[in-house]
């Protein structure tokens, strides 16, 4: 992992400089644990055999996808909520194997509905291994990225309530909430919709990208993607007043999720990330380990970041600008 640097990004109210290891301030958290707990037991669950590239065990996890979108009002993102995504490679030994995005629309209103926003997080996983005849073992990739699917869904969910009529000066932006398959075989997912996109690449604002945020520790979240427009550091600051996170910046980390394509393309990017840990891409990746009360507090920041981008008149401005770690109090 390279190495994180801590910003003292903490709440102005929170008057103090950073500790080694600073206690979690308390917050109100605006999702349900309840339903992040059963979205991830869902998808993590052995049932669903690590959600495996172009397996239907990925399948079905892309339609459990659909049904939230289609429960929480969401409009299609294409055609359907599924965007086939063909596979370069063959799956069992059958050429012609598809993956699938999922994609769902809260419509923004006014001048700015043509302009979008995304919140993306890849769904799939690593699959199973058989040992012997009667023993497989299932990587079930609950932080990677059961994780982030749940928090997407959560995100989605509170949104699509509470932007219902809200709208600035200019109006709103609309939000386009994508689930990428096939991002453990090379964001293969994220790069079909980047090749395929269902709305023009330049009316995308910004993309934001849930991957591995299940396991918050020390209260520190990293930032990947800060220098790809220097308006980043002061929205995360204002974001964060419902949050109480530590932030560390690792840009070494641009290309290495489904943001990638997006920053290729330069469009602003913000990946939110808690880190690797030792059951990373192994058998051990389970839902007992993950910290929910960190995903809602990365949930409140996700939120309060979306809410702000919709509506401010301004587009961001994309540019690889130098990173700055002067300390803010």
């Amino acid at each position: 992992m390279p190495r994180v640097l801590l910003l003292s990004l903490l709440l102005a109210a929170c008057d103090s400089s950073p500790p080694s290891a600073p206690e979690a301030p308390p917050f109100d958290p605006l999702l349900s644990e309840t339903a992040l707990l059963d979205h991830l037991n869902f998808l993590a669950a052995d049932s669903l055999y690590g959600r495996g590239v172009g397996s239907e065990h990925e399948r079905r996890a892309a339609e459990y996808i659909r049904d939230r979108f289609q429960e929480h009002g969401l409009e299609p993102g294409d055609t359907s909520y599924l965007q086939t995504v063909p596979l370069p490679f063959p799956v069992n030994g059958q050429t012609g194997a598809t993956s699938q995005n999922v994609l769902g629309v809260l419509p923004g209103e006014g001048r700015l509905a043509g302009q979008w926003l995304i919140l993306g997080a890849h769904y799939d996983h690593l699959g199973f291994q058989w040992v012997s005849a009667d023993w497989v073992i299932v990587y079930n990739g609950a932080d990677d990225n059961a994780s982030g699917t749940a928090l997407m869904l959560e995100v989605a969910h509170y949104l699509s309530d509470q932007l219902a009529g809200v709208r600035g000066v200019d109006g709103r932006r609309s939000i386009m909430f994508q689930a990428y398959g096939a991002e453990e075989a090379g964001l293969i997912g994220s790069d079909y919709f980047c090749e395929h996109p269902t709305v023009p690449m330049d009316s995308i604002v910004a993309m934001l990208n849930l991957d591995m945020v299940g396991r918050l520790r020390d209260n520190v979240l990293i930032l990947v993607g800060t220098s790809s427009s220097a308006e980043w550091t002061d929205l995360v600051a204002a974001a964060n007043g419902t949050s109480s996170l530590w932030f560390g910046l690792d840009d070494a980390l641009l290309g290495r999720s489904d943001q990638a394509c997006f920053y290729q393309r330069q469009r602003p990017v913000l990946f939110l990330h808690t880190g690797l840990h030792d059951e990373y891409h192994t058998p051990y990746d389970d839902v007992w380990l993950i910290n929910t009360q960190g995903m809602l507090r990365v949930g409140n920041l996700a939120i309060a970041l979306l809410q702000d981008l919709a509506v401010r008149p301004q587009r961001l401005i994309f540019g690889d600008v130098a990173l700055e770690f002067a300390e803010q109090r």
